[in-house]
């Protein structure tokens, strides 16, 4: 049997030990035939003026990355190459790239290498930053060739690996400034190695898929390229390769999780939840839309929902009773989407002056936002440096009367950074980053638990939990306005004419396991939570697909991550009691476990990718079977059969499982607080 597998967090401990302990001083060397070396105990660079390419040789795993073949030429294609003193050393020469507008843009390069691992740095500059600038793709990418290489990446998703030779490619082109992490990579899935390229400064930027030929097959690679700010060069750029010998995209996440700590990123929830001990009331909280009232929450209640994290305003009163269940109350609030103000509804969250406070766009057009299903409201986009001016009117206004525990915040972590070129309110694409930021921030000093709608690498400090990182970051229907289709075969066309992907797309790589990475969960589990989307919650496919409800239930065991569900009369509350239920157990009894640990380690333990393990830092390990046969696990010490979407978990806090005994599927779920088990007839359950 063949196993793909990444090496858990001691493996790669060991590895930066070993990088760390060969510590020399990194050297630079100028050879014939316009050659240039740059190297340290674990890499070597060598630079090729004459062809324009790089070689990295990770000298761990004893492999050579390389670019494609460059085209030959008489006149070498790095000017100027010289050596860079100081700490650390390296190589810098004059390189001209293919802008956008049919030009060649020239750029110094910088590339340095510090005594000791294996990160590679390489800047961009030019000297005159205020120059006008388009679309610059940059270096070439490093191939891989193997059967088992993938394009990893954190795209609008929890992650994904690409096999590099898929035809069509899913995807042609990110902008950097979207990836929900700036960073993209390659490894091979069986052995291990890889490299990942974090994009320092991505803003301003792109990601393409670049195809090339290696070795008579056409592969695909991570591009990076840079995009102007208001129009120009703006800045230095910057990145930093690191390449891996072993571990492969687990190995790549953690760096990035050490490169985020390094910037503050990492905010552990045991740190979050001194702040706000309500933050107790999110672990192991499915998140309910549709139904915010008391009588839903009391019937939940009884039903056996310990946590509930429900959103909606009701009466004051029974909101003061819906907290006292220990439930966490939540308010949807959107800040960007705007229509003008009327006289009975003067400037809020959702109504402001238009043109004057609406995004400016370099046509000199102003920027639309949400059309409605029926065509017949078109918000405007507010200009992002009216948010926070704005939220400090709404919030306290609502708090005064409304005692909500929590604020969802829609669309400032979802969509993607621009620009705003109106004289009164000038915005970069890192000032409207900030402005997110600056709104977030405010959210949390109001003592709320934040939510926002999916997720992106800068707002972890300041949010708790993201609808949709668990969602694939494709739809199979204009998910984003609630229509639930009633067959796989059921075709929308969105307000924009957009048409909806076909199922199998979806199926593929929407909810497909084979090329699911958790990336997201390996480097931020224990700073914030993730659920699905609200048009692609764990039961809105009742109707056209019910089999994917306990699939997804799968994945939120295998990740520790929380359920999303509807209780108005799509919902499974209404269709189905018992799913709903069902859910709630399998998924939050484990999220409560492990909510505050960090995710060690993921790997694929079968061949066809059917069979899961993962690992977290307090010791808790769960292994799942998303194939259509049954699969025999051990774990602690015990043999499990497990059906489709069957699962064994055991750790400190719980131990639970959905196993085969004499051929049933039996649900048992023990922990310190909560005993449930299915193994009666009828099901039987209780509390200690």
């Amino acid at each position: 049997m063949h196993t793909y597998r990444s090496v858990s967090l001691p493996g790669i401990v060991v590895a930066l030990a070993i990088a760390a302990s060969a510590r020399a001083e990194t050297r630079v060397a100028s050879l014939p035939h316009r050659l240039w070396t740059l190297e340290n105990a674990a890499l070597r660079v060598t630079v090729d003026a004459q062809a324009g390419t790089l070689v990295v040789k990770d000298k761990t795993a004893g492999y050579e990355w390389r670019q494609a073949p460059a085209a030959v030429t008489k006149q070498p294609k790095f000017l100027d190459v010289r050596e860079v003193t100081g700490t650390p050393r390296g190589i810098a020469f004059q390189a001209d790239f293919a802008s956008a507008n049919q030009r060649t843009v020239r750029l110094t390069v910088t590339l340095t290498l510090p005594d000791a691992g294996a990160d590679l740095l390489v800047t961009a500059d030019m000297p005159d930053r205020q120059t006008k600038f388009f679309d610059t793709p940059f270096l070439e990418p490093f191939l891989l060739d193997t059967p088992e290489a993938a394009l990893i990446v954190a795209d609008y998703s929890d992650g994904h690996a690409y096999p590099v030779a898929e035809k069509p490619f899913p995807r042609g082109r990110w902008a950097s400034s979207r990836l929900d992490m700036p960073w993209v990579g390659l490894c091979d899935m069986t052995k291990g190695i890889g490299y990942l390229v974090i994009v320092e400064t991505s803003d301003d930027g792109f990601v393409a898929a670049r195809p090339a030929k290696l070795n008579g097959r056409t592969v695909v690679a991570p591009q990076v390229g840079w995009s102007g700010s208001m129009g120009k060069f703006a800045y230095s750029r910057k990145l930093l390769y690191h390449f891996a010998a072993r571990g492969g995209y687990v190995a790549l996440a953690k760096r990035y999780r050490a490169y985020a700590a390094q910037q503050g990123l990492i905010v552990p929830f045991t740190e979050k939840v001194k702040k706000n001990p309500n933050l107790q009331r999110l672990f192991g909280a499915p998140d309910v839309w549709g139904d915010g009232g008391l009588t839903f929450a009391r019937k939940a209640k009884r039903a056996g929902v310990e946590k509930l994290l429900i959103h909606g305003r009701v009466k004051p009163a029974d909101m003061k009773a819906i907290n006292a269940l220990g439930y966490l109350t939540s308010e949807y609030d959107n800040y960007t989407d705007v229509l003008p103000p009327t006289p009975a509804i003067p400037l809020d969250a959702n109504h402001d002056r238009i043109p004057e406070h609406v995004v400016l766009c370099s046509d000199g057009q102003r920027m639309k936002a949400w059309l409605t299903f029926d065509k017949k409201q078109q918000f405007m986009k507010r200009c992002p440096a009216m948010w926070l001016p704005t939220a400090q009117v709404v919030v306290p206004r609502v708090l005064a009367t409304q005692p909500f525990l929590g604020r969802f915040v829609d669309v400032t972590t979802a969509e993607d950074l621009y620009e705003c070129y109106d004289p009164h309110h000038p915005l970069t694409r890192a000032e409207k980053r900030q402005c997110g930021v600056d709104l977030l921030s405010y959210m949390r000093s109001q003592h709320l638990v934040v939510g926002g709608e999916h997720g992106i690498w800068w707002c972890v400090p300041y949010v708790d939990y993201v609808e949709g990182m668990m969602s694939g970051g494709y739809a199979s229907w204009p998910a984003g306005h609630l229509l639930h289709p009633k067959t796989k075969q059921e075709s929308f066309v969105g307000p924009h004419g957009d048409k909806m992907s076909p199922w199998s797309r979806y199926e593929r790589w929407g909810i497909g396991h084979e090329y699911r990475l958790p990336l997201w969960e390996l480097v931020f589990h224990d700073c914030i939570v993730s659920t699905w989307y609200w048009g692609d919650a764990s039961d809105f496919l009742l109707d056209a697909a019910p089999e994917i409800t306990p699939k997804k239930d799968a994945f939120n065991v295998l990740y520790g991550t929380m359920p999303l569900m509807w209780a108005n009369g799509e919902g499974a509350w209404r269709k189905d009691r018992q799913a709903f239920l069902r859910t709630y157990r399998n998924t939050c009894k484990m999220h409560e476990a492990v909510a505050t640990a960090e995710l060690l380690s993921h790997e694929f333990v079968t061949a066809d990718r059917a069979v899961q393990r993962t690992r977290f830092s307090d010791g808790t390990e769960a292994i799942v079977n998303f194939g259509a046969q049954p699969y025999r696990a051990k774990l602690a010490g015990r043999e499990y059969v497990l059906p489709q979407n069957g699962f064994a978990v055991k750790g400190p806090a719980i131990e639970q499982s959905l196993s085969l005994v004499d051929g049933r599927p039996v649900t048992s779920i023990r922990t310190a607080t909560f005993s449930f088990t299915d193994a009666g007839s009828p099901a039987q359950s209780s509390k200690p």
